[in-house]
């Protein structure tokens, strides 16, 4: 069947879950991670060289991708945060643009709106979606447990866990959904979303991926603990959210977290490529654009840091990958852009830009030029934010061109030059100030963050509230429940209609 709208491309956006960029060959030559297939998807593809989240945390970092806002503007300011049902995402304005739009996989969204522009999804989420994740703030940061080192005091490899069983379930309907696409193609182009939920801690995997790291000696941290002497006051309440201070993993457990964590890498790495060879065996591929991301990184031990919630490069950093070679040549793009500037450049791929730029948000701009070439006038700038659990005082971070300016709340400033120091290691506040100033009022321009953290702090302390008294309530039950009816399934009706 000939799609009406055949010269609109499909779309596959394959999105991993705290998965750093910087371990992963295609950006550094020497790194451990075994991604063949990732390799295989960059190397004529377009390769984004300075991509970034716009929160290094879940929820809100996925909200700013769907939506092209920051967290300022969107107020989800942590994992128990609701996206409100009026805000535009990209999966409207796709629908907008005559797209069907389907989600096999997590998209950590919070309150009754599970859908948020998808026509279906193929599988419930990972997470809760109550107020169940929400955390007060306190006048001083405390040890979570939920969030501790202690999660890397666990047996590497295993059997299975709940992610592998959930991965395995996403990859297994979004496979279900493109041979039902090959059987009796639409004449509508499709968005699939699928959104992995490894390599997220705790770090665990299967033998087959474990094994394949056996002639490899992993690397230790590059940046030890005491590289940060005088650590900066968000590393200083990081240390002590993630109990760092009372737990310090010994050198065995680094090494065996950082090795099941690339083996976790590896497991994704294999559902791409399965992604990408079933495109092709279905007679998709030529019409399909294929984006990898990660929702943000990791910090793997740098700094003597785990996980992510600051704003170094290991947590902040997401690999992207764009690919279709008919449509774009191979390059690696060295331009800064956001998670949050994908909503408006999928839109205009799409054909929907005139919806994009009436609804859409000014904190993003479309990058869809860049496929094609360099982009005059781009603003080279990445906005980063974090108002979640883990710090006293919010923390905000602007990336433009080579420059990182990162500003603490009622604390001072740090200016790095990432590009001549990728480590972060020398803060140049004292001698390039003029410049930092200007990154200040680029970052906060319009923004009074008192006035947002204290409605932050408000949010936090209601949604708890909420939780506490709606607990064990029957109608306090937002987890998504996919639909299928079997009497409809194979020769019994029609042939798609998982998402008819």
């Amino acid at each position: 069947m000939q799609r009406k709208n055949g010269e609109k491309p499909n779309i596959v956006l394959i999105e991993a879950d705290q998965m750093t960029g910087l371990v992963l060959p295609i950006y550094d030559p020497k790194a451990q991670a075994i991604t063949p297939h990732l390799t295989a998807l960059a190397e004529p593809g377009l390769l984004f060289e300075n991509a970034y989240c716009n929160s290094p945390l879940c929820t809100p970092s996925r909200a700013s991708m769907f939506s092209g806002t920051r967290t300022t503007t969107n107020e989800v300011w942590g994992n128990g945060s609701e996206l409100t049902a009026d805000t535009p995402t990209m999966m409207h304005f796709l629908k907008s643009a005559g797209y069907r739009t389907v989600c096999s996989g997590k998209t950590h969204f919070v309150g009754p709106d599970q859908l948020h522009g998808f026509d279906c999804r193929l599988t419930t989420d990972m997470y809760p979606a109550n107020f169940g994740w929400s955390i007060d703030w306190k006048p001083e940061v405390d040890y979570r447990p939920g969030t501790s080192v202690t999660r890397l005091d666990v047996p590497p490899v295993v059997r299975t866990t709940n992610q592998i069983l959930y991965d395995e379930e996403v990859q297994f309907r979004a496979i279900e959904f493109l041979r039902y696409e090959a059987l009796e193609p639409k004449e509508d182009p499709f968005f699939l979303h699928v959104s992995f939920t490894q390599p997220h801690d705790p770090y665990q995997t299967e033998p087959r991926f474990w094994d394949l790291y056996d002639d490899i000696d992993i690397a230790p941290p590059a940046m030890p603990a005491e590289a940060d002497a005088d650590a900066h006051p968000v590393t200083r309440w990081l240390k002590i959210h993630h109990g760092i201070d009372r737990f310090p993993p010994s050198p065995e457990m680094v090494i065996a977290a950082r090795r099941a964590y690339y083996a976790m890498i590896t497991q994704i790495d294999a559902y791409v490529g399965e992604i990408v060879a079933r495109l092709k065996q279905l007679g998709l591929y030529d019409d399909t654009i294929i984006v990898f991301t990660s929702d943000h990184g990791d910090m793997m031990g740098e700094r003597g840091m785990w996980f992510k919630r600051t704003f170094y490069e290991q947590s902040a950093k997401v690999p992207l990958i764009i690919h279709n070679p008919k449509r774009y040549a191979p390059r690696r793009v060295g331009e800064v852009v956001s998670l949050a500037d994908l909503c408006p450049t999928v839109a205009e791929i799409a054909g929907a830009k005139a919806e994009s730029d009436r609804f859409g948000s000014r904190d993003s701009q479309s990058f869809a030029p860049l496929l094609e070439g360099p982009m005059p006038g781009w603003k080279d700038q990445a906005i980063i934010e974090y108002f979640g659990p883990g710090v006293e005082e919010p923390w905000l971070a602007i990336r433009k061109g080579p420059l990182k300016y990162v500003h603490t709340r009622n604390h001072s400033p740090l200016l790095f030059d990432v590009a001549a120091d990728p480590g972060e290691t020398t803060d140049l506040m004292g001698e390039r100030a003029d410049e930092a100033a200007k990154l200040h009022h680029l970052l906060l321009e319009g923004i009074d963050l008192d006035e947002r953290t204290a409605t932050a702090i408000a949010s936090k302390q209601t949604r708890v509230f909420l939780h506490k008294v709606m607990a064990g309530s029957p109608g306090y039950r937002w987890d998504h429940q996919p639909e299928f009816d079997a009497a409809e399934r194979y020769v019994r009706g029609p042939n798609v209609p998982i998402y008819a």
